[in-house]
């Protein structure tokens, strides 16, 4: 089975970016010869209009880079929907648990979500954006506040197409836990004036908003104890944090 993609934003990115599929593919070419992409290589245009017609294969070379060509996140390519949630979301989070990375039609996006104390994986930006990864990082101290909701604002920055759709993943760690892990704990995808949150809890929120001016609002709980949360994407953005959150048209991931 192949991975739903989300077509129609793909062909407008396409257009966009290369005007056409053939200059898509010369690019794509040009990427993995000169090292631009480290992994993978550059697919040809039957392959490419067969992905926009039935859906991304499950190689994580292919999805990864392909992303990479068109300068998104990979889970923007995505057409991620109740109906989508649950059928897969079950299964999935089984598989990744017991990491069996054979039997997942969704492998190649595994890498975005596994804890750790270098989370998020730097070799995904370095091998095909050739960056880095733009993180903020906000330390929840109880003393000041807790068992409140805060909000996290979010704001593009370094010149990002405001046309493509913009990815933000969050993640936390304990103050003082012993493995140091970074527990990635979901998604915020912002695109054609919509933000659609997913959690790592199979959850899912969206709104709509008119425009980016003060930021888009994003509310995480800050519970009883210490803890610290990490803001990534591969595009540069602007992070403020105030707690409580007063915002009444947010999206948010539920304690």
């Amino acid at each position: 089975m192949a991975i739903p993609l989300r077509a129609d934003l793909v062909r407008k990115l396409i257009a966009n970016r290369f005007g056409s599929v053939d200059n898509l593919v010369v690019e794509w070419e040009e990427r993995v010869r000169s090292g631009a992409q480290l992994k993978g290589r550059a697919r040809n245009r039957g392959t490419i209009y067969r992905w926009l017609d039935e859906g991304l294969p499950s190689r994580k070379e292919d999805v990864l880079g392909f992303a990479a060509l068109l300068d998104v996140d990979p889970v923007a390519l995505l057409l991620i929907d109740e109906d989508f949630v649950r059928t897969n979301y079950g299964r999935e989070r089984r598989l990744f648990q017991v990491g069996a990375l054979g039997r997942s039609q969704l492998a190649a996006f595994w890498a975005l979500y596994v804890p750790g104390g270098g989370w998020p994986d730097i070799s995904i930006a370095k091998s095909f954006y050739g960056r880095e990864w733009t993180t903020h990082d906000y330390c929840h101290d109880p003393m000041h506040v807790s068992n409140v909701y805060a909000c996290f604002s979010l704001s593009r920055s370094g010149g990002i197409n405001p046309a493509a759709p913009w990815v933000v993943h969050f993640a936390y760690r304990r103050i003082n836990a012993r493995d140091g892990m970074w527990r990635p704990y979901g998604t915020v995808i912002i695109s054609d004036h919509s933000v659609q949150l997913i959690s790592e809890s199979g959850a899912t929120m969206a709104r709509e908003y008119s425009d980016e001016e003060f930021g888009v609002p994003v509310e995480t709980h800050f519970g009883p104890g210490g803890a610290e949360f990490r803001v990534a994407s591969l595009h540069q953005f602007d992070l403020s944090v105030s707690a409580p959150s007063h915002e009444t048209d947010s999206v948010r991931f539920e304690a």
